[in-house]
């Protein structure tokens, strides 16, 4: 798993509204909105990372579905060190 992803786990205690269902649209929803407005967005970074942990704490991901968080925790760091 993420470093960062992990962090953040350990240190909240994460709740997810997501079911294995539901969960890939707000995947998404999360690479549409990262991807177009980029970490930097009205929101900010760490807003942006508390959901995609929150998402990430969604009981019975598919490996799949953890990579693709994971590539975007690796996103909002990179937009971090710039």
């Amino acid at each position: 798993m993420n470093e960062t992803l992990e962090r953040h786990q350990r240190h909240a205690a994460i709740t997810s509204p997501y079911t294995p269902g539901n969960v890939d649209a707000a995947i998404r929803h999360l690479e549409r909105v990262l991807s177009a407005e980029g970490a930097n967005s009205l929101f900010g970074q760490t807003y942006w990372r508390s959901r995609v942990c929150q998402v990430s704490a969604t009981r019975g991901l598919q490996r799949d579905q953890r990579a693709r968080l994971e590539r975007l925790m690796d996103r909002l760091a990179d937009a971090g060190a710039q």
